[in-house]
């Protein structure tokens, strides 16, 4: 009996670890291929610039090759952030359950998540067969280009199941999990032809479905995707695999190239040294100041987005440079992360914004509008929030850095920061002079950022940059895939008329665009609290977008406020990411930070009606560069 015991052991403890293996070789080479793709965004988009302005002339499939690239990049990162357990949610519910009930509800989560990934994987496939003909400009069937599809879905199948089997946990459920999805996705399209469903609305189906899911801590976009499925389920709105094909499409724009190439400028930045120099040169401004470091922390900020576009980025970049510069010389370690996280807000106001460009591809607006638009709202938001510190540090008896600021020593700190801070100017005349698309300069931003990072300042090795790749296409291809699943969700919101029944009801009570502009953020408020700032801009804008238009709001000052209103809602519980990040990176506790942030929170209220209220703060810049 002993003997039979041990066999069956030793049986079980190779297969674990054939299976680990399996995982580790899977990660490497999806991770491989999602540098690859990447690496080629890049240079495909570096081709189109070089063609155009070099050669005067331009490669016709440059367009097409990086849209077709980029959804290869987003279906496989998805599948990486399986692995990487990178995907967005809600998880209030999972905090609060005790203990003993959390295995039974990462197992519902799981089981969502993998009957969503099997219609991904069985619907991409009847897509593929469906989808004749030869792409003119790639020259390749263009059924390839929805081939990542249920490949990627197999990989995350594989992810989803054995995610736990490394660190030693165990898998049975998860592995249950899939293999039940697997079952009941099998049932349930033998089951639909012979279900018609009349007289329930989709729309009210989704919008359930995807509120229940939402709380329970699936990821948003598989909520959303899953919520679309169901409302689409004995309903004669499209078939299964056009829902598949939305997804697509709305990721395929040629916008949103520019996201992960202003996330991995701003990356490579960060590696190769040249965010320090902006930090130094925030110094010799500011350092001097009562609450000398808090207020170099908010000029950080604002000189961090004119290359990163990312608050989160931000976020984390002060909390490990700057927050501890600031408890060495006395200030407290959550009012430190509070300064850190309430001026993480301003990259994503300041040009280049990647909320802008999601708010942008959504909705049609001009990018370069947005852009212009957001520069004035950030120098004064800017200028609250160092108000906000002075007022504390006055009262707390917070000192100056000791470094008088001198006109020599900032200006020599602006010679070494104005590689850095030309590229900020350089893309917005560049997009503003109608030289060169948003992708375009993101581009040239890579390119730029590269050269300077590794052979001018020579801040990190080539092992280096793998990394950097692998961990920005993963980040890009989650945004993409939250964009993409928001296509076939709004879809089903027209088909059933929601957003102009919307307009009816909001313009009974809301008569003039003001009037109209403050639901739109007093909404926007509660979402913001619950939900990441992409993808609550993914929900509100498709819905309210008809609303600004019929009531004749302009859309830069919609997006702008509607922006800002969103990243507010990062400041409060229960999400609040952008106040957990700092608080974690420091190991400081998180209700702590909270507390802290109330202050800027209210005061950065004040700015934002007083935004709502003015139009001209947001427009005179816009106005005068028309």
């Amino acid at each position: 009996m002993t003997a039979i015991h041990s066999d069956s052991g030793t049986a079980q403890s190779r297969l674990a670890r054939a299976l680990v293996l399996l995982v580790k070789l899977l990660d490497h080479l999806v991770g491989a291929l999602v540098v690859l793709l990447l690496a080629a965004i890049v240079f495909d988009v570096l081709a189109g610039v070089v063609s155009r302005y070099v050669f005067n002339d331009s490669f016709s499939w440059t367009e097409v090759g990086g849209r077709w690239l980029f959804i290869y990049l987003l279906f496989l990162g998805t599948a990486l952030g399986h692995r990487a357990k990178s995907h967005v949610a809600v998880d209030i519910l999972a905090r609060a359950l005790p203990e003993r009930h959390r295995p039974a509800h990462q197992f519902v989560i799981d089981l969502i998540v993998a009957y969503t990934t099997f219609s991904l994987l069985f619907y991409g496939l009847d897509l593929i067969r469906l989808v004749g003909g030869t792409d003119i400009l790639l020259r390749v069937p263009s059924w390839m280009k929805y081939a990542a599809i249920p490949v990627a879905a197999v990989v995350g199948l594989v992810f989803i199941a054995l995610r736990d089997l490394e660190e030693g946990g165990p898998v049975k459920g998860s592995v249950a999990a899939v293999a039940l999805a697997g079952l009941l996705f099998y049932v349930t399209t033998l089951v639909q032809p012979m279900i018609h469903v009349s007289g329930v609305s989709p729309s009210l189906v989704m919008g359930i479905a995807f509120l229940v899911t939402l709380a329970i801590g699936v990821p948003v976009a598989f909520a959303m995707l899953f919520s679309a499925f169901l409302a689409i389920f004995g309903a004669d709105l499209q078939p299964a695999p056009a829902v598949v094909q939305n997804v697509v499409n709305g990721a395929g724009s040629f916008l949103l190239l520019a996201i992960p190439l202003f996330i991995l400028a701003s990356q490579l930045m960060n590696v190769g040294g040249l965010s320090t120099r902006l930090i130094d040169f925030a110094q010799s401004l500011v350092g001097n100041a009562r609450g000398g470091l808090a207020q170099v922390n908010v000029v950080t900020s604002f000189l961090f987005g004119g290359i990163s576009g990312s608050s989160g980025s931000d976020a984390a970049l002060n909390a490990k440079i700057v927050v501890p510069q600031m408890t060495r010389h006395g200030y407290s370690a959550p009012f430190s992360c509070a300064v850190t996280s309430a001026s993480s807000i301003l990259p994503n106001v300041v040009p280049p914004s990647v909320a802008m460009l999601i708010l942008a591809a959504i909705s049609g607006a001009s990018v370069w509008k947005l852009f212009i638009g957001g520069i004035f709202p950030a120098m004064l938001l800017t200028a609250i929030l160092m108000g906000v510190v002075y007022v504390i540090a006055m009262r707390r008896g917070y000192g100056r850095t000791g470094q008088k600021a001198t006109l020599s020593r900032a200006g020599h700190a602006f010679l070494r920061a104005a590689p850095v801070l030309s590229l900020a100017i350089f893309i917005i005349l560049a997009i503003r002079g109608g030289v060169m698309t948003p992708t375009e300069a993101g581009g040239l931003a890579v390119a730029y950022a590269f050269v300077l990072g590794k052979f001018v300042y020579r801040g990190f090795a080539w092992r280096d940059l793998f990394g950097e790749l692998r961990t920005v296409g993963i980040e890009a291809s989650m945004i993409g895939f939250l964009v993409g699943v928001a296509g076939p969700f709004a879809f089903v919101l027209v088909s059933e008329q929601i957003p102009q029944n919307l307009i009816a009801a909001v313009m009974t009570f809301a008569h003039t665009p003001t009037a109209v502009l403050l639901v739109v953020v007093i909404t926007g408020l509660i979402i913001g609290t619950v939900l990441d700032m992409a993808v609550a801009l993914l929900i509100l804008v498709p819905l309210v977008m008809p609303l600004v238009r019929h009531a004749g709001i302009d859309e830069t000052h919609f997006g702008v406020v509607t922006v800002i209103t969103l990243l507010l809602g990062g400041l409060t519980p229960p999400v609040g990411i952008i106040v957990f990040i700092p608080a974690q990176i420091t190991n400081t506790p998180v209700m702590q930070v909270f507390k802290e942030v109330f202050p800027f929170f209210l005061a950065l209220i004040v700015g934002l009606l007083i935004l709502t209220f003015v139009p001209a703060v947001t427009l005179s810049l816009v106005n005068w560069v028309s």
